[in-house]
């Protein structure tokens, strides 16, 4: 650990995200009571949209069966649930952005996150400047440094651009999230994503609908293939 992040913790020391106790690291998110609380996704999943199932083998799940995603294949390392929200809102809203090696080393030990094509270009999802103004920093790039921490190269922070501030997706149904992030992304002029594999990188799979919004602009814009990967999956289909 670094002199500074050690200094740091000695005068605020970090707490459990579960239960409040302190800890030693502030690279460490939870207590081992509160760890083992986080569900990590393995077999068997959706090949698709990688939702959890509870038994059997991997196969198509019944929204993949009727509907028609504009990425590939999407990847998350655990299921969203009561811990695994509090450890993504302690990185967006409680700067715990020291948690992002504990993230890191948690995708590399999740096994369907393997399936993901090799990129050729890492893309966040972006933020809207009215709201990175607000946090300061955008937390699916910082995602995507810490999962490719050997290809920040390739990491393209600036090749989508949401078009409008959308409003929160938190609270809405399927469809008025659909509504909301219809249209609500564009890929720069700039950009080079022409015939490029893309892993695009979120915190939360939901519904789908951001992600989908995103891959939907870089196929138009002529992406070869765009896989998602997320650090969180919610645990149903809406």
């Amino acid at each position: 650990m670094h002199s500074f992040e050690a200094l740091a913790d000695l005068c605020f020391p970090p707490s459990c995200l579960g239960c409040g106790i302190s800890l030693q690291q502030s690279s460490v998110l939870f207590c081992d009571s509160c760890l083992v609380k986080i569900k990590f996704i393995s077999e068997p999943y959706c090949p698709c949209c990688g939702i959890l199932f509870s038994s059997g083998e991997n196969h198509l799940c019944a929204l993949c069966l009727k509907k028609s995603w504009n990425f590939t294949k999407a990847r998350s390392v655990f299921v969203y649930n009561d811990t695994a929200a509090k450890a993504i809102l302690g990185l967006k809203f409680g700067g715990r952005k020291a948690a992002l090696k504990t993230f890191r080393k948690f995708k590399e030990q999740c096994s369907p996150c393997r399936d993901l094509v090799i990129p050729d270009s890492i893309i966040p999802v972006p933020l809207h400047s009215n709201r990175l103004r607000q946090r300061g920093f955008n937390q699916s790039l910082l995602l995507a440094r810490a999962f490719y921490p050997e290809e920040k190269e390739k990491i393209k922070k600036t090749a989508l651009k949401r078009r409008r501030d959308t409003i929160s997706q938190t609270g809405l149904d399927g469809s008025s999230r659909r509504k909301n992030m219809r249209d609500a992304f564009l890929v720069q002029k700039e950009a080079d994503v022409y015939g490029k594999k893309i892993v695009l990188v979120d915190d939360v799979f939901t519904t789908g609908t951001t992600v989908n919004e995103c891959a939907r602009a870089l196929k138009q814009a002529g992406a070869a293939q765009v896989d998602v990967l997320t650090l969180a999956r919610v645990a149903k289909n809406w």
